[in-house]
């Protein structure tokens, strides 16, 4: 049993959480979001956070985005319910600027917005873990990934044939279905996980009881591997999710009993990996496409019917290669090549359509200076046909203090870029030529065990790329956007009795546009705290409970627009987990016990309580 996210917030120095009641210890924690390679937490200065299978099954995380809102540094506003439109933002960031990867796979869709992934689709049970790196991480990773990146990683499967088949039940209708199998000998694995999701739900726009808005999800996880000796493994991997979702159009006459609007999704990610090694040298080649096609039908009081397409494909080929030198360091050298096609369609109106070409070098270096002492750098260049091309960098350091053990301190510079996503180039305003937006950055951060931790962050956005509603296109903002802010976080054990307590806190200082005025949908406090049981008899009691400091939206339905307030409330859910019988596990989750009215997005209905059910047989 993992009683706790392995918490790795503030520094890379791996948390070694176990079992309450015995002495076991969990293997240790690898990582390659930080460098593309395979990666102790502890070989890295990263900010890195690691959420396991055993945390989203004993909170009871329904996809990605209930998931990561719980970790310090991140806020998620929903506009209604399951499948409905999901914004986070990292740091104060927003989506667009945090890469989401599923097994080393992009998942931002370049026919967004501003080039995010749909977390809001992406269901768990097909997780392993998701990793999390806050800060700039550009100069690896290149763009959307100013802010962070979050890489999900899939379940593997252990050496025999083995399963799971499991059962959801809940409030709204909620019903899933999820299923596993796998095989694994000496050469060969095989995965195949999938899913089904639905909910009645209820209404998107509030009140919460004007309609139901309901959702479908269908999910299908493939992985095979092949392992022709000790040093070259080959793997192909699978992804699709489809959905089917009824939401409110903000602009319809109807408003929130409006019957019509409906969307659907089709997402679709392969990949191929050869990996060889021999001695201190690893090298890996990658292949991999993303298609993304997405449609929505509205009605509007304004435009009447109609339905707005996107489609994107994103093919990605890289060749990395790792060089161990010693037992002090580790160089990193990355080639990769990106073609993005995209467009949108409103209609039977000519589509806006766009595609680039992306070149990229990028060398990273670990080494330790001392036992107590690691250096981490890294640098890339980015080249692009259709915009201004970017060169990005990365200065870390991390110190463990002998003089007090297990007491580290660090510290991050870096720079980063966003690219125009396909959907700003298809829409830009008239006679502009978009560039990426630009952050120079900084973290400082301090870690005493897992008791108590520290991190402070101060970022900069020079040419954000925005929206002219009076010129209607995408445009490159002058001046400079700010965040800055803290993050706490604390964890605290009794073994002797089964208890763990933990608390996260993020307070930001700034978090403000070119004009000087805050951002909206960002709050100012963010606070986190869990109690958690476990009893000698395999069974998991839970409390957890979130508060959400001053937030700021606007009513976009007056005019001229007016600020309102959407913050300053607290949600409680409780969790319950225990071995009903042998290989089969029963656990029960109640959301927002006390039936909190409150709205994230101004306008938009939230979760009320809700109780849901899961049973899971393991074979």
């Amino acid at each position: 049993m993992n009683p706790n996210t392995i918490r790795l917030s503030l520094i890379p120095a791996l948390l070694f959480a176990t079992n309450l009641l015995a002495d076991a210890t969990l293997e240790p924690i690898t990582v390659v979001s930080s460098n593309k390679t395979e990666q102790s937490v502890q070989k890295t200065t990263s900010n890195v956070e690691v959420i396991t299978a055993e945390e989203i099954k004993e909170k009871g995380y329904q996809n990605v985005a209930e998931a990561i809102e719980h970790i310090a540094g991140i806020s998620v506003v929903y506009s209604g319910g399951l499948g409905q439109q999901t914004s986070f933002f990292v740091r104060g960031a927003d989506s667009g600027k945090v890469l989401v990867l599923l097994d080393g796979m992009r998942l931002n869709d370049p026919s967004t917005t501003d080039g995010r992934a749909i977390l809001d689709n992406l269901t768990v049970n097909a997780i392993k873990q998701i990793e999390i790196i806050k800060g700039g991480a550009s100069s690896i990773w290149g763009s959307n990934a100013s802010a962070g990146v979050i890489n999900i990683v899939t379940k593997t499967p252990k050496n025999g044939v083995h399963g799971s088949l499991a059962a959801t039940y809940g409030s709204y209708s909620t019903r899933g279905i999820d299923a596993d199998i796998g095989y694994k000998d000496q050469k060969f694995m095989a995965q195949l996980l999938a899913s089904i999701l639905k909910t009645d739900g209820f209404s998107a726009l509030a009140p919460r009881d004007a309609e139901d808005d309901g959702y479908t999800n269908n999910h299908a996880n493939l992985k095979l591997g092949y392992a022709f000796d000790a040093g070259k493994k080959l793997s192909l991997g699978y992804h699709r999710i489809k959905t089917d979702t009824r939401y409110d159009d903000a602009y319809s006459a109807e408003g929130a009993n409006d019957d019509y609007s409906h969307a659907d999704s089709d997402q679709e990610n392969i990949a191929a990996d050869y990996c060889f090694s021999k001695e201190n040298y690893e090298a890996a080649l990658h292949a991999s496409k993303g298609t993304y096609d997405r449609s929505f039908y509205t009605t509007s009081a304004y435009w009447g019917d109609g339905v707005n397409r996107y489609h994107a494909t994103l093919k990605e080929y890289s060749f990395i290669n790792a060089y161990t030198y010693s037992t002090n360091g580790k160089a990193v050298l990355g080639l990769e090549h990106k073609d993005i096609d995209g467009f949108n369609q409103y209609n039977d109106y000519p589509a806006s359509q766009s595609d680039f070409l992306n070149q990229a070098i990028f060398l990273s270096n670990t080494y330790l200076l001392s036992e107590t002492t690691l250096l981490e750098t890294s640098l890339r260049y980015d080249h692009y046909d259709a915009f201004e091309s970017k060169t990005t960098y990365k200065i870390g350091i991390k110190h463990e203090h002998p003089s007090l053990s297990d007491f580290t301190t660090g510290a991050n510079f870096y720079t980063s870029y966003d690219a125009p996503s396909s959907y700003q180039l298809a829409n830009p305003v008239p006679g502009t030529l978009l560039k990426p937006s630009f952050t120079k950055g900084y973290e400082l951060y301090a870690r005493y065990k897992e008791w108590l931790s520290i991190a402070y962050f101060d970022n900069k956005i020079e040419d954000n790329i925005d929206y002219d509603m009076a010129k209607w296109g995408y445009y490159n903002v002058e001046g400079t956007s700010k965040f800055e802010g803290i993050e706490l976080a604390a964890t605290y054990k009794i073994p002797d009795i089964g208890l763990v307590f933990s608390a996260n806190y993020t307070h930001l200082f700034t978090y403000e546009k070119e004009d000087g005025t805050s951002l909206a949908r960002r709050p100012k406090d963010t606070l986190n705290a869990s109690v958690d049981y476990y009893t000698d008899s395999q069974s998991h009691y839970g409390i957890d409970a979130q508060y959400t400091g001053n937030r700021k939206d606007m009513d976009y339905n007056t005019w001229p627009y007016t600020e309102v307030s959407t913050g300053n409330y607290i949600l409680w859910n409780l969790h319950f987990g225990t071995e009903v019988m042998k290989d089969t596990d029963l656990t029960v989750h109640a959301k927002n016990i006390f039936d909190k009215e409150y709205q994230s997005v101004y306008g938009y209905a939230t979760e009320g309580r809700a109780v849901y059910a899961k049973i899971t047989y393991n074979f």
